[in-house]
């Protein structure tokens, strides 16, 4: 609890349950989707205190967890209280019900299109004008509840294979199973082909943290470079090189290509073996005065 010792624990809990094939699930899948579910609730939290205030910041506790299937425990919390006055015991009772309301009718809207979100959130519309004290409070948008929403049909489309519930003191929502989203299908690469060598390259955007973000000009074009190496690497990043815009690499490369069923390119990947040094162009001498 030390890491949420500035939030404001506010009334109601939620109950996640999650019923997998046990000896078949994957153990990193399911505790993935899990925090991926806990997440998408935190977000519904968020677009529900939306019209509230910007900087509260909902936050979900671990109260427990049980066994059988993964049931999780989760009290409510809110950081980043502004006012004080916000942090009495009417207002405390007062969003905490906001949200378990909030959460229970928008989940039960999972599959509703707009119109019906907008119903659900008209439900709520009361709840907002009993704000202890304050006023002018108001549902989340339809697009910031759809958003919301959006998130946690993502989170369950990564557990196809585990039933999901989750239950607060108004009774239990069934998050149904949901069909994979259509993608288009990738192109089958039949063939790769990598090409090493040595050459100049002239640098046109460094990364200045990692060491895939590089851009160089080569032969009259942009084209993405990773760096791999990792000495260099951390000298540049250390400010131990001078490293100028302009300046070319003096580098050893191995260069990629991936080739569809007809020959066709689909993909090329350069990266830097070694960096042997750096060159830089004549630089234009100041005038004398």
């Amino acid at each position: 609890m030390s890491t949420l010792i500035d939030a404001q624990v506010v009334e109601g809990e939620v109950a996640l349950t999650i019923d997998y094939p046990a000896g078949k699930a994957g153990a990193i899948a399911v505790l993935a989707g899990a925090a991926e579910l806990v997440a998408a609730l935190d977000e519904l939290d968020r677009a529900l205190l939306s019209s509230v205030d910007t900087c509260l910041e909902p936050v979900s506790i671990l109260n427990d967890v049980q066994h059988s299937s993964l049931k999780i425990l989760l009290a409510r919390a809110i950081r980043s209280v502004p006012d004080s006055a916000l942090s009495g015991l009417d207002w405390k009772a007062w969003v905490g019900g906001l949200l378990v309301k909030g959460k229970h009718r928008l989940l039960q809207a999972l599959d509703a299109d707009a119109p019906g979100i907008d119903a659900a959130l008209a439900e709520l519309q009361p709840d907002y004008a009993r704000a202890p004290g304050l006023a002018g409070y108001e549902p989340p948008t339809v697009a910031q509840a759809q958003q919301a929403l959006l998130r946690v049909r993502s989170a369950r489309r990564a557990l196809p294979d585990c039933a999901v519930e989750v239950q607060t003191e108004l009774g239990r929502i069934e998050l149904p199973s949901l069909p994979p989203e259509d993608a288009p299908a990738a192109p089958q690469v039949c063939e790769s082909r990598t090409n090493r060598g040595r050459e100049w390259l002239k640098v046109r955007s460094p990364d200045m943290l990692g060491n895939a973000q590089w851009t160089v000009m080569r032969a009259g074009r942009t084209a993405r470079v990773t760096i791999l190496h990792r000495e260099w690497l951390d000298a540049y990043h250390r400010r131990e090189v001078a490293l100028l815009p302009g300046d070319a690499l003096d580098c050893e490369y191995e260069e990629t290509i991936d080739y569809d069923a007809d020959g066709n390119e689909l993909a090329r990947r350069l990266a830097v073996i070694q960096v042997h040094g750096i060159k830089s162009p004549p630089r234009q001498m100041p005038l004398p005065t």
